[in-house]
C-alpha cells in the first residue's frame, strides 16, 4: 500500500487563529536558526533535543503537544530542504571526480555523514545550494493522534481537539462529511486555516491499484497534453487549454491590480485617504484570486493523474526525464514560462511517481539533456525542432516530420539503455558524447540528400520553402 493525503473541510472557529499565529512564529524562528549551515553534523532528532533543552518556545500560550508536534514537523521540513540540496551537490561531485573513484567515494561519504565542512569544495557547494531558508507560513499546525476525538453531530463528522485547560476549552470542528469511509484512528492531523474554511489533512492508505501493463514505454511531459509516450499516444489531452485559460486570466487580473495599486498609492499620498481605503478594501483582496488558482490546480491534478493511470495501463516500466534541475535558455519565451509554471510541472511529476508506486509499476528517471534536440531515428544531434514539430535530419530525403514530444519520448527510451550517459552526467559532458558519436554523420547525410533531392515532390502538409529548410540543417 501507498500513503496519500485526504482532506476534510470544516468551519473556522476563532480559537484556531491564535494557535496558527504562535506556530507561525515557531516556524519562522526555526527556519531562521536552523535553515542553513547550523545543521552541520546534526540530525533532526539532535535539533529537536536542542530546541527542547533551550526551552525556546515554552512561554508561548499554546498547548504543549501542539507545540511539540508542530516543531517536529517544521524540523523535518528543514532537513528535507537539506536533502534536496545534497542531491544537487551530488551532481556537482560526480561532475568533478567521476574519473577518480577514490575521490568520488570520499566526497560522497563526507556528504552522507553531514561532514561537508571538512572539504572546501563540498562546503562551497553546500553554501551555494543550502541557502538559509525563510518561512512566512502562519496558518497551520499539527495535532497528535491521541489529542483529539471524533463524534457525529446532526449527521456531520465533528473533530474535537483537546486543549490543556489553562489554554482554553476543546475546539470543535464541524466538517462537511458524514464520516463514512473516514478513518482517523491513530493518525496525526494537520489543521490548515484558509479564510473561512479549515482543512483537516490526514494520511490515507491507498489500496493496490489495478494491474499494470506489460510494455516498456518512455513519456515526455508536454504542454498541449500531459504526456506523449514513445508509441506516439497522447495522454491527458486538454492540459494546455486549462493552463492557458488560467494563466491568461491571472495575467489580465494582475495588470489591472497593478493599476489599482498605483491609484491607491497616489490617492493616499495626495491626502484622499477615504478613497484609497475604499480601493484597498474593495478591489485589492485575494480571496477570488486564490479560489481561481485552487480550482485550476484541482483541474490540472485531475488531468495529470488520469493521464498517469492511462500510461501505466499499458506499461510496467515507465521512463521519464529528470527535470529537477532548471533548464537554462538564452531567450526564454515569457508567455510560455508564465503558463508552464513550476507547480504545474511538479504536479505531472508527482502524478507519475505516485501512480507507479500505488500500482507497483517501475518509474525510471533518465538524463533529460538534449533529448529534445536529438533525432530519434539516429539518436544524434541532427535535425531541427520548430515549435511543436521536429524535422528529422533525413527530412530532405524522405519527408520525415515528427511531433516534438513524440521525438523526445523516443529519445528518452533510447537513453534508458545508454551506458555512457547516466542520470547525473552533466549536460556539457552529454553534448561532448553526442558530438563524438555524430562525427562524420553530417557528411554522410549531405551525400544522401544530394542523391535523393531530385526525387522530392512537395505536398500539402509540408512547408513550401523546402530549399530554405534543407539549407538550415
Amino acid at each position: 500500500m501507498t500513503t496519500s493525503t485526504r482532506i476534510l473541510y470544516a468551519d473556522t472557529p476563532n480559537e484556531l487563529l491564535p494557535i496558527c499565529k504562535a506556530v507561525g512564529y515557531i516556524r519562522a524562528d526555526i527556519w531562521r536558526r536552523y535553515g542553513g549551515l547550523k545543521t552541520v553534523g546534526k540530525s533532526a532528532s539532535d535539533v529537536r533535543k536542542e530546541i527542547s533543552s533551550l526551552a525556546l518556545y515554552s512561554d508561548l500560550p499554546i498547548d504543549g503537544t501542539i507545540r511539540n508536534e508542530s516543531t517536529k514537523d517544521i524540523v523535518n521540513d528543514v532537513f528535507l530542504y537539506r536533502a534536496t540540496a545534497e542531491k544537487k551537490v551530488r551532481r556537482a561531485v560526480y561532475a568533478r571526480a567521476k574519473d577518480d573513484e577514490a575521490e568520488l567515494t570520499r566526497l560522497y561519504v563526507l556528504l552522507r555523514r553531514g561532514e561537508w565542512t571538512q572539504d572546501n569544495f563540498l562546503h562551497r557547494q553546500m553554501r551555494k545550494h543550502f541557502r538559509r531558508g525563510h518561512s512566512q507560513v502562519n496558518n497551520q499546525f499539527v495535532v497528535r493522534s491521541d489529542k483529539y476525538r471524533t463524534e457525529t453531530v446532526n449527521g456531520k463528522l465533528t473533530v474535537v481537539i483537546n486543549i490543556a485547560a489553562k489554554y482554553g476549552q476543546p475546539i470543535c470542528l464541524v466538517t462537511t462529511s458524514n464520516g463514512k469511509n473516514v478513518d482517523l484512528v491513530g493518525k496525526n492531523l494537520r489543521i490548515v486555516v484558509k479564510d473561512d474554511t479549515t482543512e483537516i489533512h490526514y494520511s490515507f492508505d491507498k489500496p493496490l491499484g489495478r494491474p499494470y501493463g506489460t510494455e516498456i514505454v518512455a513519456v515526455d511531459k508536454g504542454f498541449t497534453e500531459a504526456f506523449v509516450d514513445s508509441d506516439g499516444d497522447a495522454h491527458g489531452i486538454g492540459l494546455g487549454k486549462i493552463m492557458t485559460e488560467y494563466s491568461d486570466k491571472a495575467s489580465k487580473t494582475g495588470k489591472a491590480r497593478n493599476e489599482l495599486c498605483a491609484r491607491e498609492k497616489k490617492h493616499r499620498e495626495s491626502g484622499r485617504t477615504a478613497k484609497a481605503n475604499r480601493i484597498r478594501d474593495n478591489n485589492l483582496g485575494t480571496k477570488k484570486i486564490n479560489a481561481r488558482k485552487a480550482k485550476a490546480q484541482r483541474r490540472i491534478t485531475n488531468v495529470a493523474f488520469k493521464a498517469a493511470h492511462a500510461v501505466i495501463d499499458k506499461a510496467g516500466v515507465v521512463i521519464s526525464e529528470d527535470l529537477s534541475c532548471p533548464i537554462a535558455k538564452k531567450q526564454p519565451w515569457k508567455k510560455y514560462n508564465r503558463r508552464v509554471s513550476a507547480w504545474a510541472k511538479g504536479t505531472l511529476a508527482e502524478a507519475l511517481e505516485s501512480t507507479t508506486q500505488q500500482r507497483k509499476a517501475r518509474h525510471v528517471l533518465v538524463n533529460a539533456a538534449y533529448t529534445s534536440q536529438m533525432d530519434s531515428a539516429t539518436h544524434l544531434l541532427e535535425g531541427k525542432r520548430v515549435a511543436d514539430t521536429f524535422y528529422c535530419a533525413i527530412y530532405c530525403a524522405n519527408g520525415d516530420v515528427l511531433k516534438a514530444d513524440f521525438n523526445g519520448a523516443r529519445n528518452l527510451l533510447h537513453r534508458y539503455s545508454d551506458q555512457e550517459i547516466t542520470l547525473y552526467t552533466p549536460h556539457r559532458e552529454v553534448r561532448r558524447i553526442l558530438l563524438a558519436r555524430s562525427s562524420g554523420a553530417t557528411e554522410r547525410q549531405g551525400e544522401r540528400v544530394a542523391r535523393e533531392q531530385h526525387s522530392y515532390q512537395p505536398c500539402a502538409d509540408k512547408p513550401h520553402d523546402f530549399e530554405q529548410l534543407c539549407s538550415s540543417f
